[in-house]
């Protein structure tokens, strides 16, 4: 006799509640960011350098990869996910906030931009572990998809909305759009569930067993690790290489960087396609495309080659962080998703931490050959790219989840 609960199928309503709840959470995954528009000012302002004030973006790096592991360990406990979701978001609000209030200590800048990050990390890990655990598997991988869109339009809102109001009323008046934060934390309250409707064909008893993370969590880390540390060779590099080459001023590398995040937030939108149609090459493909887009840029010799360039960036970005959560939700049990999520946080975001001491060194070696930042970053993506693909890293764990 089958003693299984009947489980009912999800309602449509429920769905697409949860689905606009969890993409309200992803769009927290630039908020750290918001803030940069007014880095000159508020160097000025301080009497800093260019590297001092970057650690109101840098320091934070290193509390979401805190935060990763922390959320990766409360989700595995009898905690309401909605409860963790809403701490997430309060914390990217007080931290965003503060400084309205009290500006005049860098210090206390950098203490909020600190908890800013901590929020931000927590709803990067948080929005994979919603849609694994509260959302049938048909929709997860297009749900983990979008979720590179809706961190994309965040990204678009934080930082130009930002800019907008600091060249209005000055960088203090830069905090006010993390009202955007309070608009999201809003719509977590109404829309994500307390508690979720039973997945279809799932026992709930099995989050209860032990956690279990297998090699297939860490190679997806790795490779991860590999996209952050080529990812962030734009954020630190484009505006310099267009002023080196007098490819344009400060507003042009400005609109290169949010060309690179329509680049991401449109992709996003194919991306469960794209990992349906390449279930065994897509992240091999997303190392292609940095490879390409790097190269057009670094020999392109043109604004326009940096604009084409920095979009497919924002487009490989978009493929590759769509699709490991969606990997890592199928390579593990479900009671052990949260904290493989947690990890895979933790690691791959000591690749954007990492990324300059380790290509800026590789260009200076090979400078005498012509070669520039970009040029050795996409010799580096193609190498990777032929690594991926021929040590067949995804089709295997494709096929190990498929017993």
């Amino acid at each position: 006799m089958d003693t299984s609960h009947h489980v009912a199928p999800m309602s449509k309503s429920y769905v697409s509640k949860t689905r606009i709840g969890v993409l309200a959470v992803s769009s927290m995954g630039m908020a750290a960011l918001a803030i940069t528009p007014s880095y000159a000012a508020i160097a000025k302002n301080f009497a800093l350098s260019n590297t001092g004030v970057q650690m109101l973006t840098s320091l934070p790096n290193l509390f979401m990869m805190l935060a990763g592991l922390i959320i990766g360990k409360l989700t595995a406990s009898k905690i309401p996910l909605k409860t963790l979701t809403l701490s997430a978001v309060v914390l990217v609000v007080i931290g965003g906030f503060l400084p309205l209030a009290f500006h005049t200590s860098f210090t206390f800048l950098l203490f909020c931009s600190c908890l800013v990050g901590l929020g931000q990390g927590a709803c990067t890990n948080l929005s994979q572990v919603l849609i694994s655990q509260m959302l049938p598997e048909k929709e997860r991988q297009s749900t983990m998809g979008l979720t590179t869109t809706f961190t994309n339009i965040g990204g678009i809102v934080f930082i130009m909305g930002g800019g907008q109001l600091a060249a209005s009323s000055g960088w203090v008046s830069n905090y006010w759009i993390y009202l955007f934060s309070l608009l999201v934390l809003v719509v977590v309250l109404a829309l994500v569930p307390l508690h979720p409707e039973a997945l279809d064909g799932t026992d709930d008893g099995e989050t209860s067993g032990a956690i279990k993370l297998n090699k297939y969590v860490f190679y997806c880390a790795a490779w991860g690790f590999g996209v952050m540390l080529l990812n962030n060779v734009l954020n630190n590099n484009i505006s310099l290489f267009i002023a080196e080459q007098k490819l344009g001023a400060t507003s042009q590398a400005a609109l290169t960087s949010t060309i690179s995040l329509i680049g991401g937030m449109l992709c996003g939108l194919i991306v469960g396609v794209l990992g349906k149609r390449f279930k065994y090459s897509s992240i091999a493909i997303s190392y292609l495309l940095y490879g390409v887009s790097y190269l057009v840029v670094g020999y392109g010799h043109s604004l326009i080659a940096a604009f084409i360039g920095s979009f497919f960036v924002g487009a490989a970005m978009s493929i590759a962080m769509g699709q490991f959560p969606y990997l890592i939700s199928i390579a593990v049990g479900k009671n052990s998703v949260s904290m493989a999520l947690g990890v895979y946080v933790a690691i791959y975001s000591i690749g954007g931490v990492v990324s300059p001491f380790v290509v800026n060194p590789l260009t200076s070696a090979l400078q005498g050959l012509g070669m520039n930042v970009f040029a050795v970053s996409g010799v580096i993506a193609l190498i990777l790219a032929v690594v991926c693909y021929g040590v067949k890293f995804q089709k295997n764990l494709v096929q190990a989840s498929l017993g």
